[in-house]
């Protein structure tokens, strides 16, 4: 089984790449919100072996413009059944993200074999055209193109991690504890997906190569009693299902 990595910053990219040469980095993925008018920036993605696709219009733009390499569904690429993912094969989706809110019992009736699972990974719980960064810092935008990392506080107290990508100008706000599945990897393996996909979005190198570590080792070393990297996580939908 396959161990990939997603990452959103190209520092956690590179000491991925570096440190785990037997876990594959996706190298390109495009943006989470797609708009007229960047198409000619993104025509970079034609040249890749291999793009991570998050919305129909992006998929659509791959396909318009005749690209050849392997295209992977992002989880908000929904494939909720069999039916949706042999539609998104026609369409030359190579491999699927399994979605985060199906349960293990409703994945078992689901063919998982040429699909991907999200094992780790801070959820995005909004996406959002309005400069987080501009409203909380009072500043003008200056399109910085690596963007932003803010943080912001909900009701309950709760700090939530955004990431504004301000190269193509949006928001996106994560839960504050990450999902991990590092418990319940029998119930995982026992999908028998083509591999299980780490995401990366506010880690820093350290963190996220301690992370990718523990599930190598879990995975390949079959190491189960050591401590995991992090104290706070939550399995998501995988036991409970949606509420």
């Amino acid at each position: 089984m396959e161990i990939n990595a997603l990452c959103e910053r190209e520092e956690v990219k590179n000491a991925i790449r570096e440190s785990f040469p037997d876990v594959h980095v996706y190298e390109y993925a495009l943006p989470h919100v797609f708009r007229s008018g960047y198409e000619d920036e993104m025509k970079a993605a034609l040249s890749m072996d291999e793009v991570v696709v998050r919305t129909i219009d992006e998929l659509g733009f791959l396909k318009k413009n005749s690209y050849k390499g392997h295209i992977i569904g992002d989880t908000y690429l929904y494939t909720m059944n069999s039916s949706a993912v042999d539609s998104f094969r026609s369409m030359g989706v190579y491999r699927d993200t399994l979605p985060l809110e199906l349960t293990y019992r409703e994945l078992k009736e689901r063919e998982t074999g040429e699909s991907e699972i999200t094992v780790y990974g801070h959820v995005p719980l909004m996406v959002s055209a309005q400069c987080v960064y501009r409203d909380s810092h009072d500043d003008i935008c200056k399109k910085k193109e690596k963007g932003r990392a803010v943080y912001l506080k909900d009701r309950t107290g709760r700090v939530l991690p955004c990431i504004c990508f301000c190269r193509y100008c949006y928001n996106v706000i994560f839960n504050s504890v990450p999902l991990s599945l590092h418990n319940l990897m029998d119930e995982v393996v026992s999908l028998k997906p083509a591999g299980i996909r780490l995401y990366f979005s506010t880690e820093d190198p350290q963190e996220a190569c301690a992370i990718t570590g523990y599930y190598r080792d879990l995975l390949i070393k079959n190491i189960k009693n050591a401590e995991f990297p992090l104290k706070e996580y939550t399995t998501g939908h995988f036991k409970k299902g949606v509420e």
